[in-house]
């Protein structure tokens, strides 16, 4: 049993210093706002708070810490910072998760608890455009695929009231939710997240001893990237967790808001510390950027309408450190080469406003002229964080190199928690795992080497997943409960893997490692950045075209390129090409942000460099 430690000799794990702000925000129990900026350690914050609550007992056994996050990789990313932190036994009171897996969550364990009218088939699908776009059709909504979007915010916007079950929002609501909550013409049911999250909403607000279950089961929230939330999941929130005893900690930065386009509320900091009774602090420390970028990154301040803050910087830099180069090339293949020419280091990545396919491909094509290889995450980035993949590339690691003591801790880790045994409470059950995972691994390590078609890997793979146990891995992850969206992530795997297996044959750790990006330079949009970090970035196309929503949505787009900028370590370079052939319209301007070329260019701290 893992020791509890007296709260006033609780110190921060592997020698981790906080500084004071987040070191009172660890042991506060109280509501709480933590505005951190960029490289401030927003993940190492709520890990660090989760081992102390749970270390402490300060929350107390069996109740556990809930930890929403915008996205699945840094869901996952705080998870394994506890479970290192803190080992399994505390690290399994630690539930991190997305608002829409929170939200689905709740949807499928109380689906009984909705009128039999709003209450979707258990079979549902989620986000089957082909499905959305019928169920609109059958409404009589001509031409929907254009123009549904829209009718869309309609369709959120449905009130369903605490009192009144009717589908009461005119017109819209009445036609399209029942459709896809019960299926038609052989269609099955069909939700989005948005739905997903109403209906959960409804759950928690109409059934108090299901929202009491769920009081008792949390006494401690941390909410991570807070200024993305939207409005449907704050609601959610409140419903859930306001008024209550349980413990809120949101941390997050109104410069680094860039889901505006998908409903990020705009007043979500102002509206949680009211509502909540939230204190509020601020961390002052950037832990990841040389001075130099710090400076850029502060020079920002005042178009993103922030206060000025003297933001500092760790004592592991010179002053002077840090560099920044704003390239101006006329053509795709003088700016290929000047990026060609400067990617020496490994901790490298190159990102896009969007469509990084349309602006890299000349790019790429000259990286692989010096032996580099680089690749566009888009699809990789959230396969790799899939825990049935995790599973996955583990064992089939595991089976090649057997003393791997990383991959044992991960198999063995996800053995007691997907079966619930251990080698001291359940040894005959966890003798027996053991065994037949040996077995899985000798003939894993037999097949791996006889391979000779995608569809042998293909029965290889489905062997590991029937050694975990389809009903297991179901239970143990509920997003993989509903529709075919296990069976689709397992053959998205299979092909992806065969892809790496024909350019490296023979070599299954080369094949393994290439699959998870390690050899790799990354390339991918501003929005996949988010949380990650690198030693250099390059920026391309900072251009009118790849900016082109600007004028509709120009704090959205400076947040973004704020982002951007802040994602390096020392290096930070940005490219601007006169002509794109890749694009329907070749020629390029930068009229409309003239204001991040100023920023650039007027500020002293980029070096303004002519390609020809």
């Amino acid at each position: 049993m893992a020791k509890i430690i007296r709260p006033e000799k609780w110190l921060p794990s592997d020698g981790i210093v906080l500084e004071e702000n987040a070191d009172a925000t660890v042991k506060i129990q109280n509501n709480i706002l933590v505005v951190a900026g960029p490289g401030a350690g927003k993940t190492e914050l709520l890990a660090q708070k989760a081992g102390y609550l749970l270390q402490t007992n300060s929350c107390n056994d069996p109740q556990k810490i809930l930890a929403i996050s915008f996205k699945k990789d840094a869901a996952e990313n705080l998870k394994q910072r506890v479970q290192k932190r803190c080992g399994s036994e505390f690290g399994n009171r630690f539930s991190s998760m997305t608002y829409d897996a929170f939200a689905k969550s709740l949807l499928d364990r109380f689906r009984y608890a909705l009128p039999e009218e709003l209450r979707p088939n258990a079979d549902y699908v989620i986000e089957d455009e082909t499905i959305i776009d019928c169920a609109f059709r059958k409404a009589g909504y001509f031409n929907p695929k254009n123009y549904y979007p829209g009718k869309l915010r309609d369709l959120y916007d449905f009130k369903i009231s605490s009192t009144e079950i009717p589908f009461c929002k005119a017109g819209l609501g009445e036609d399209v939710w029942p459709l896809l909550l019960k299926g038609f013409d052989n269609h099955p049911a069909c939700l989005t997240f948005k739905m997903i999250c109403i209906l959960a909403e409804y759950i928690i607000r109409t059934n108090t001893k299901i929202r009491r279950a769920l009081l008792y089961t949390y006494s401690h929230v941390f909410l991570d990237e807070f200024q993305d939330t939207t409005d449907l999941q704050y609601k959610l929130v409140k419903t859930c967790f306001e008024n209550s005893s349980s413990s809120i900690t949101a941390v997050g930065d109104n410069k680094q808001r860039i889901m505006i386009w998908a409903g990020a509320s705009e007043t979500v900091f102002e509206d949680f510390q009211s509502e909540f009774s939230a204190s509020k602090t601020q961390l002052i420390m950037n832990h990841r950027s040389a001075p130099r970028l710090v400076e850029l990154q502060k020079q920002m301040y005042v178009s993103l309408q922030e206060n000025r803050v003297e933001i500092q910087t760790s004592d592991k830099w010179d002053s002077k450190d840090g560099e920044i180069n704003l390239f101006i090339a006329d053509t795709e293949a003088a700016e290929a080469d000047i990026i060609a020419e400067g990617i020496k280091a490994k901790d490298i990545c190159i990102l896009c406003k969007q469509t990084p396919d349309r602006y890299t491909g000349k790019i790429i094509e000259k990286l692989n002229e010096f032996g580099i290889k680089a690749r566009v995450e888009t699809e990789y980035q959230d396969l790799i964080k899939e825990p049935i993949v995790i599973l996955l590339i583990n064992l089939m690691r595991l089976a090649i190199k057997r003393k791997s003591p990383t991959e044992w801790e991960v198999i063995n880790g996800s053995l007691l928690s997907i079966y619930k045994i251990s080698d001291i409470d359940t040894p005959d059950e966890y003798d027996k795992k053991q065994e037949e995972l040996i077995n899985i691994l000798n003939k894993c390590n037999d097949a791996m080497g006889k391979i000779g078609n995608v569809e042998e890997l293909r029965g290889l793979v489905n062997d590991i997943v029937l050694f975990w146990g389809i009903p297991d891995l179901k239970s143990a992850y509920p997003a993989y409960i509903q529709g075919d969206y296990f069976d689709n992530k397992i053959k998205r795997f299979v092909e992806l893997l065969w892809e790496e297996y024909e350019q490296c044959q023979d070599d299954w750790i080369n094949v393994l490692e290439n699959f998870m990006g390690l050899y790799s330079v990354p390339i991918m949009t501003i929005h996949k950045s988010k949380g990650l970090e690198y030693e250099a970035v390059y920026f391309v196309g900072l251009e009118d075209g790849a900016f082109w929503n600007f004028k509709n949505q120009p704090m959205e787009d400076r947040c973004a390129f704020f982002v951007a900028l802040s994602r390096a370590k020392q290096f930070m370079s940005f490219t601007y090409c006169e002509v794109r052939e890749s694009l329907r319209y070749p020629r390029q301007s930068y009229s409309e942000i003239n204001e991040f070329f100023e920023l650039l260019t007027t500020s002293g701290v980029a070096e303004v460099i002519r390609l020809s």
